[in-house]
Protein backbone atom coordinates (compact mmCIF):
# COMPACT_ATOMS: atom_id res chain seq x y z
CA UNK A 1 0.00 0.00 0.00
CA UNK A 2 2.72 2.34 1.18
CA UNK A 3 4.67 1.50 -2.49
CA UNK A 4 1.50 2.24 -4.45
CA UNK A 5 0.91 5.57 -2.74
CA UNK A 6 4.81 6.41 -3.27
CA UNK A 7 4.51 5.36 -6.70
CA UNK A 8 1.14 7.62 -7.51
CA UNK A 9 2.67 10.64 -5.89
CA UNK A 10 6.04 10.24 -7.79
CA UNK A 11 3.99 10.02 -11.08
CA UNK A 12 1.91 13.07 -9.91
CA UNK A 13 5.23 15.04 -9.34
CA UNK A 14 6.05 14.60 -12.64
CA UNK A 15 3.14 15.06 -14.85
CA UNK A 16 3.06 18.67 -12.21
CA UNK A 17 6.41 19.17 -14.00
CA UNK A 18 5.67 17.85 -17.50
CA UNK A 19 2.53 20.28 -17.11
CA UNK A 20 2.38 24.18 -18.48
CA UNK A 21 3.46 26.05 -15.95
CA UNK A 22 1.96 30.48 -15.42
CA UNK A 23 4.59 31.37 -12.86
CA UNK A 24 3.43 35.25 -13.02
CA UNK A 25 1.38 37.97 -14.76
CA UNK A 26 3.21 41.19 -15.04
CA UNK A 27 1.06 44.13 -16.37
CA UNK A 28 2.54 47.26 -17.58
CA UNK A 29 -0.02 50.14 -17.87
CA UNK A 30 -0.81 53.12 -19.41
CA UNK A 31 -2.21 56.56 -17.48
CA UNK A 32 -5.29 55.52 -16.51
CA UNK A 33 -6.93 59.06 -17.28
CA UNK A 34 -7.12 62.13 -20.10
CA UNK A 35 -8.36 59.88 -22.70
CA UNK A 36 -10.67 61.56 -25.50
CA UNK A 37 -12.74 60.47 -28.51
CA UNK A 38 -10.32 58.17 -30.87
CA UNK A 39 -7.25 58.11 -28.63
CA UNK A 40 -5.24 55.00 -28.54
CA UNK A 41 -3.74 53.24 -25.53
CA UNK A 42 -1.25 50.20 -25.10
CA UNK A 43 -1.21 47.90 -22.71
CA UNK A 44 2.07 45.51 -21.90
CA UNK A 45 1.61 41.73 -20.44
CA UNK A 46 4.42 39.85 -19.10
CA UNK A 47 3.50 36.21 -18.81
CA UNK A 48 6.33 34.11 -16.89
CA UNK A 49 6.34 30.68 -18.11
CA UNK A 50 8.05 27.49 -17.72
CA UNK A 51 11.15 27.22 -20.21
CA UNK A 52 9.01 25.12 -23.14
CA UNK A 53 6.09 26.49 -22.65
CA UNK A 54 3.79 28.35 -25.82
CA UNK A 55 0.63 30.70 -25.59
CA UNK A 56 -1.84 29.20 -27.79
CA UNK A 57 -2.52 31.66 -30.69
CA UNK A 58 -5.90 31.26 -30.67
CA UNK A 59 -6.71 32.05 -26.79
CA UNK A 60 -5.37 35.65 -27.49
CA UNK A 61 -7.88 38.59 -28.00
CA UNK A 62 -9.37 39.35 -31.30
CA UNK A 63 -8.62 41.94 -33.56
CA UNK A 64 -11.26 44.06 -34.18
CA UNK A 65 -14.35 45.61 -32.44
CA UNK A 66 -14.33 44.54 -28.85
CA UNK A 67 -17.92 46.24 -28.36
CA UNK A 68 -19.52 49.50 -29.64
CA UNK A 69 -16.92 51.63 -28.14
CA UNK A 70 -13.66 49.39 -28.15
CA UNK A 71 -11.66 48.11 -31.03
CA UNK A 72 -8.58 45.85 -30.78
CA UNK A 73 -6.22 47.36 -33.42
CA UNK A 74 -3.41 44.77 -33.26
CA UNK A 75 -1.15 42.50 -30.78
CA UNK A 76 2.66 42.65 -30.69
CA UNK A 77 3.78 39.10 -29.82
CA UNK A 78 7.73 37.84 -28.52
CA UNK A 79 9.27 35.82 -26.00
CA UNK A 80 12.44 36.05 -24.14
CA UNK A 81 14.33 34.05 -21.58
CA UNK A 82 15.16 34.98 -18.00
CA UNK A 83 17.06 32.14 -16.59
CA UNK A 84 15.21 28.68 -16.30
CA UNK A 85 11.91 30.56 -17.58
CA UNK A 86 10.61 32.02 -20.61
CA UNK A 87 8.37 35.72 -20.51
CA UNK A 88 6.14 35.85 -23.39
CA UNK A 89 5.72 39.81 -23.91
CA UNK A 90 2.23 40.72 -25.48
CA UNK A 91 1.34 44.39 -26.56
CA UNK A 92 -2.06 45.24 -26.75
CA UNK A 93 -3.13 48.45 -28.71
CA UNK A 94 -6.99 49.85 -28.29
CA UNK A 95 -8.94 52.59 -29.57
CA UNK A 96 -11.98 54.08 -27.83
CA UNK A 97 -14.74 55.13 -29.93
CA UNK A 98 -16.76 56.63 -26.89
CA UNK A 99 -18.28 60.04 -26.48
CA UNK A 100 -19.11 60.57 -23.55
CA UNK A 101 -20.65 64.36 -22.31
CA UNK A 102 -18.99 64.18 -18.57
CA UNK A 103 -15.65 62.32 -17.32
CA UNK A 104 -16.44 58.99 -17.26
CA UNK A 105 -15.02 55.85 -16.11
CA UNK A 106 -14.30 52.62 -18.89
CA UNK A 107 -13.26 49.65 -18.55
CA UNK A 108 -11.13 47.58 -21.01
CA UNK A 109 -12.43 44.00 -19.94
CA UNK A 110 -10.94 40.71 -18.73
CA UNK A 111 -8.97 37.83 -21.16
CA UNK A 112 -7.59 34.43 -20.67
CA UNK A 113 -4.61 33.69 -22.16
CA UNK A 114 -3.92 29.68 -22.87
CA UNK A 115 -0.23 28.06 -22.39
CA UNK A 116 0.47 24.85 -23.45
CA UNK A 117 2.95 22.63 -22.15
CA UNK A 118 4.15 19.17 -23.13
CA UNK A 119 2.40 17.44 -20.82
CA UNK A 120 -1.08 20.04 -20.21
CA UNK A 121 -2.37 23.67 -20.43
CA UNK A 122 -2.62 26.41 -17.76
CA UNK A 123 -4.42 29.85 -17.82
CA UNK A 124 -2.99 33.18 -17.64
CA UNK A 125 -5.40 35.91 -16.98
CA UNK A 126 -4.98 39.55 -18.17
CA UNK A 127 -7.06 41.56 -15.16
CA UNK A 128 -9.53 44.23 -16.75
CA UNK A 129 -8.44 47.88 -16.70
CA UNK A 130 -9.88 50.90 -15.73
CA UNK A 131 -9.30 54.43 -16.67
CA UNK A 132 -11.32 57.48 -17.22
CA UNK A 133 -12.41 59.44 -20.44
CA UNK A 134 -12.86 63.02 -21.09
CA UNK A 135 -16.05 64.44 -22.74
CA UNK A 136 -14.48 67.43 -26.03
CA UNK A 137 -16.60 70.25 -25.25
CA UNK A 138 -19.30 71.31 -21.92
CA UNK A 139 -22.41 69.83 -21.28
CA UNK A 140 -24.20 73.14 -22.17
CA UNK A 141 -21.76 75.41 -23.38
CA UNK A 142 -24.62 78.06 -24.44
CA UNK A 143 -24.68 79.03 -20.70
CA UNK A 144 -21.09 80.32 -21.52
CA UNK A 145 -22.27 82.42 -23.96
CA UNK A 146 -20.78 79.98 -26.91
CA UNK A 147 -22.80 78.70 -29.92
CA UNK A 148 -22.00 76.07 -32.54
CA UNK A 149 -20.36 78.64 -34.67
CA UNK A 150 -17.69 79.66 -31.68
CA UNK A 151 -17.01 75.71 -30.32
CA UNK A 152 -17.17 73.48 -33.44
CA UNK A 153 -13.95 73.59 -35.70
CA UNK A 154 -14.44 73.78 -39.36
CA UNK A 155 -13.13 70.80 -41.79
CA UNK A 156 -9.52 70.59 -42.27
CA UNK A 157 -8.94 71.60 -45.84
CA UNK A 158 -7.99 69.66 -48.42
CA UNK A 159 -5.08 69.34 -50.19
CA UNK A 160 -4.44 69.98 -53.42
CA UNK A 161 -2.17 67.82 -55.44
CA UNK A 162 -0.64 68.81 -58.74
CA UNK A 163 -1.98 66.42 -61.49
CA UNK A 164 0.71 68.34 -64.74
CA UNK A 165 2.75 65.21 -64.63
CA UNK A 166 0.01 62.73 -64.65
CA UNK A 167 -2.29 64.62 -67.30
CA UNK A 168 1.01 64.27 -69.50
CA UNK A 169 1.41 60.70 -68.81
CA UNK A 170 -2.19 59.94 -69.64
CA UNK A 171 -2.23 61.75 -72.76
CA UNK A 172 1.02 60.45 -73.79
CA UNK A 173 -0.24 56.36 -72.97
CA UNK A 174 -3.40 57.54 -74.79
CA UNK A 175 -2.19 58.33 -78.08
CA UNK A 176 0.18 55.52 -77.69
CA UNK A 177 -2.73 53.34 -77.07
CA UNK A 178 -4.49 54.85 -80.16
CA UNK A 179 -1.38 54.00 -82.47
CA UNK A 180 -1.22 50.78 -81.96
CA UNK A 181 -4.98 50.43 -82.63
CA UNK A 182 -4.59 52.23 -85.40
CA UNK A 183 -1.86 49.45 -86.37
CA UNK A 184 -4.38 46.29 -85.23
CA UNK A 185 -6.82 47.94 -87.22
CA UNK A 186 -4.75 48.10 -90.65
CA UNK A 187 -3.18 44.75 -90.02
CA UNK A 188 -6.69 43.07 -89.26
CA UNK A 189 -8.65 44.91 -92.34
CA UNK A 190 -11.21 46.84 -89.86
CA UNK A 191 -12.37 50.18 -91.08
CA UNK A 192 -11.17 52.72 -92.50
CA UNK A 193 -8.40 49.97 -93.96
CA UNK A 194 -11.01 47.48 -95.19
CA UNK A 195 -10.02 48.25 -98.54
CA UNK A 196 -6.48 47.80 -98.49
CA UNK A 197 -4.23 46.18 -101.47
CA UNK A 198 -5.35 42.41 -101.91
CA UNK A 199 -2.40 39.88 -100.51
CA UNK A 200 -3.01 36.96 -102.65
CA UNK A 201 0.14 35.34 -101.51
CA UNK A 202 -0.88 35.41 -97.84
CA UNK A 203 -4.48 33.94 -98.59
CA UNK A 204 -2.39 31.15 -100.64
CA UNK A 205 -0.44 30.07 -97.90
CA UNK A 206 -3.76 29.53 -95.71
CA UNK A 207 -5.34 27.34 -98.70
CA UNK A 208 -1.71 25.36 -99.36
CA UNK A 209 -1.52 24.40 -95.95
CA UNK A 210 -5.47 23.04 -95.54
CA UNK A 211 -4.75 21.07 -99.39
CA UNK A 212 -1.61 19.53 -98.14
CA UNK A 213 -3.16 18.77 -94.98
CA UNK A 214 -5.62 16.07 -97.04
CA UNK A 215 -2.63 14.26 -98.37
CA UNK A 216 -2.13 12.17 -101.26
CA UNK A 217 -1.68 13.65 -105.51
CA UNK A 218 -4.86 15.36 -105.04
CA UNK A 219 -4.15 17.68 -102.11
CA UNK A 220 -0.35 18.39 -103.44
CA UNK A 221 -2.30 19.38 -107.06
CA UNK A 222 -4.64 21.32 -105.31
CA UNK A 223 -1.70 23.02 -103.41
CA UNK A 224 0.05 23.74 -106.78
CA UNK A 225 -3.18 25.35 -108.08
CA UNK A 226 -3.56 27.64 -104.91
CA UNK A 227 -0.44 29.13 -106.01
CA UNK A 228 -0.72 29.90 -109.20
CA UNK A 229 -3.99 31.33 -108.76
CA UNK A 230 -1.82 33.78 -106.35
CA UNK A 231 0.38 34.69 -108.69
CA UNK A 232 -2.56 35.03 -110.99
CA UNK A 233 -4.00 37.75 -108.94
CA UNK A 234 -0.81 39.68 -107.79
CA UNK A 235 0.10 39.56 -111.81
CA UNK A 236 -3.52 40.92 -112.86
CA UNK A 237 -3.85 38.18 -115.71
CA UNK A 238 -2.80 34.33 -116.13
CA UNK A 239 0.96 33.91 -115.23
CA UNK A 240 2.94 31.31 -117.11
CA UNK A 241 6.42 30.38 -117.05
CA UNK A 242 7.54 32.71 -120.06
CA UNK A 243 6.41 35.39 -118.23
CA UNK A 244 8.39 35.07 -114.81
CA UNK A 245 11.00 37.59 -115.74
CA UNK A 246 8.51 40.40 -116.43
CA UNK A 247 6.73 39.68 -112.89
CA UNK A 248 9.73 39.54 -110.70
CA UNK A 249 10.19 42.77 -113.20
CA UNK A 250 7.50 44.65 -111.93
CA UNK A 251 7.23 42.98 -108.53
CA UNK A 252 11.09 43.98 -107.18
CA UNK A 253 9.91 42.58 -102.99
CA UNK A 254 10.21 38.98 -104.76
CA UNK A 255 13.28 39.22 -106.59
CA UNK A 256 15.19 37.07 -103.65
CA UNK A 257 12.60 33.78 -104.27
CA UNK A 258 13.46 33.59 -107.99
CA UNK A 259 15.17 30.50 -108.07
CA UNK A 260 12.39 28.94 -105.50
CA UNK A 261 9.52 30.44 -107.95
CA UNK A 262 11.14 28.89 -111.26
CA UNK A 263 11.75 25.44 -109.69
CA UNK A 264 7.87 25.31 -108.71
CA UNK A 265 6.87 26.64 -112.48
CA UNK A 266 8.97 23.81 -113.71
CA UNK A 267 7.91 21.11 -111.31
CA UNK A 268 3.86 22.21 -111.85
CA UNK A 269 4.60 21.93 -115.61
CA UNK A 270 5.51 18.22 -114.68
CA UNK A 271 2.87 17.32 -112.36
CA UNK A 272 0.36 18.54 -114.69
CA UNK A 273 1.54 18.53 -117.98
CA UNK A 274 4.27 15.90 -118.11
CA UNK A 275 4.53 11.84 -118.55
CA UNK A 276 4.54 9.35 -115.18
CA UNK A 277 5.00 12.00 -112.20
CA UNK A 278 1.00 12.77 -111.21
CA UNK A 279 1.61 10.19 -108.62
CA UNK A 280 5.00 10.86 -107.52
CA UNK A 281 5.51 14.85 -107.17
CA UNK A 282 9.00 15.11 -105.72
CA UNK A 283 10.60 17.69 -107.73
CA UNK A 284 9.87 20.09 -105.91
CA UNK A 285 7.91 18.60 -102.40
CA UNK A 286 5.64 19.73 -100.02
CA UNK A 287 7.77 21.25 -97.63
CA UNK A 288 9.27 23.36 -99.68
CA UNK A 289 6.17 24.28 -101.50
CA UNK A 290 5.23 25.67 -98.15
CA UNK A 291 8.09 27.83 -97.42
CA UNK A 292 8.06 29.20 -100.63
CA UNK A 293 4.68 30.52 -100.44
CA UNK A 294 5.62 31.55 -96.85
CA UNK A 295 8.30 33.43 -97.66
CA UNK A 296 5.76 35.35 -100.85
CA UNK A 297 3.44 36.46 -98.31
CA UNK A 298 6.45 37.61 -95.90
CA UNK A 299 7.57 39.84 -98.87
CA UNK A 300 4.19 40.69 -99.82
CA UNK A 301 3.19 42.06 -96.07
CA UNK A 302 6.75 43.59 -95.76
CA UNK A 303 6.16 45.82 -99.23
CA UNK A 304 2.41 46.59 -98.64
Amino acid sequence: MVRALLAALILGAFAQHAAAEVRSVRMIEPRPFGYFLGDTLQRTVEIETGLEDEIVPASLPRVGPSNYWLELRGIEQHAVRRGDARVHILKLTYQMFYAPIDPRKQTIPAAEIAVRGAGGAATATIPAFTFLMSPLREIFPEKSGETAETFLRPDYPNGLRRSGATRTFALIMAALSLGLLALLARELAWWPFHRRPARPFSRATREIGRALAQGGSEGYRAALLALHRAFDAAAGRRLMAADVDAFLGTHPEHGDARMAVDRFFRASHAVFFGEGRRSNPDTFGAVELKELAANLARQERASR
